[in-house]
C-alpha cells in the first residue's frame, strides 16, 4: 500500500466503471496497483502551525524503487538558514523497514518501532507516516461513497493487523471515476481511539503521466474534532524517472 504522506502517494490511472460491486479490499488493490516512478527527486516547503507558532522548512527528497520497496533520502533545511535534518528511510515489504535520521548535531540515530509516533522535524507527520504499507497487513471494508473535494469517493476503512501499526485505523477517500480514478484524496487517520489527524491532498496534476498532489495538508484535531494545527507541503519542482540516481545514493554514509 502506498504511504500515508501526500508526497508519496503517487498513484495514476484510468479506468472504465466496473460493471460490479467492489470489496473494499479490491478498491485498495486497484489503488495499490497503480504504476509509480521509479526514481523521483523533488523540493518542497513545509509550513507547520503549531501552538502559535509558523515554522518553516525546505525539504529536498529523492526516491528510488528497488523491487517491491523503497529508498527514500529526505534533506530538510530550517528557514531561514537554519539547522539541517536528514532521514534516510529503506521500506521493506516482507519485513520491517529501516530508518535512520541524522539529527543537526551531526548524530546518526535508528528509528525503531517505539519511536515511530515521534514528529518528523517537529511537523503533525510521524516516522510512522513515513513508512510505506503492505495491502496483507490490514482488513478492509467498503462503508461507503461520499463526494470529498469535488471528487466522488468510496470509503474504505483499513483496519491494521497486530503490531502492524501505530493507529487504529485509517479511512480512505478514494476517487471513484474520471482523470484520476483510483487515487487516494483524502485519509482519516485514527489514534488512541478517535479522529487524530486527516491528510488532504489539493492541486492534483499529471507529471509525465503521473498524477501527483502539488499540496498536501495533514491537519491535526482533538478528541471533539477541533483543529489543533496543521502542515502543509507544497511541491516547488519534481522530476520523475532521472537516470542518473542509483541505489548507492541510499545508505547511512550520504548521511
Amino acid at each position: 500500500m502506498k504511504r500515508y504522506v501526500a508526497v508519496s502517494l503517487l498513484l495514476v490511472g484510468v479506468y472504465a466503471i466496473s460493471a460490479f460491486a467492489l470489496t473494499g479490499r479490491e478498491i485498495m488493490e486497484k489503488s495499490d496497483a497503480l504504476p509509480e516512478p521509479k526514481t523521483a527527486i523533488s523540493k518542497a516547503t513545509m509550513v507547520i502551525y503549531k501552538g502559535g507558532d509558523t515554522l518553516t522548512r525546505t525539504i529536498e527528497m529523492m526516491a528510488m524503487k528497488v523491487g517491491q520497496n523503497d529508498k527514500v533520502l529526505a534533506v530538510v533545511k530550517e528557514e531561514p538558514g537554519g539547522d539541517i535534518t536528514k532521514v534516510l528511510t529503506h521500506t521493506n515489504k516482507t519485513g520491517e523497514d529501516m530508518q535512520w535520521v541524522k539529527m543537526p548535531n551531526g548524530k546518526v540515530k535508528r528509528i525503531s518501532s517505539g519511536d515511530r509516533s515521534g514528529a518528523f522535524v517537529n511537523s503533525h507527520i510521524f516516522y510512522e507516516d513515513l513508512r510505506s504499507r503492505n495491502i496483507d497487513d490490514y482488513e478492509y471494508s467498503l462503508l461507503g461513497e461520499e463526494t470529498v473535494e469535488k471528487y466522488p469517493c468510496y470509503k474504505v476503512e483499513a483496519k491494521p493487523k497486530p503490531g502492524k501499526s501505530i493507529y487504529d485505523k485509517a479511512v480512505f477517500y478514494v476517487i471513484k471515476t474520471g482523470e484520476f480514478q483510483y487515487f487516494v484524496v483524502r485519509i482519516d487517520i485514527f489514534y488512541d481511539g478517535y479522529l487524530y489527524k486527516r491528510l488532504i491532498n489539493y492541486n492534483l496534476k499529471k507529471v509525465d503521466g503521473i498524477i501527483t498532489p502539488y499540496k498536501a495538508i495533514m491537519y491535526r484535531l482533538d478528541k471533539s474534532g477541533k483543529n489543533l494545527g496543521r502542515t502543509e507541503v507544497t511541491i516547488v519542482n519534481i522530476q520523475y524517472n532521472n537516470p542518473a540516481i542509483h541505489e548507492g545514493m541510499f545508505n547511512t554514509g550520504k548521511l
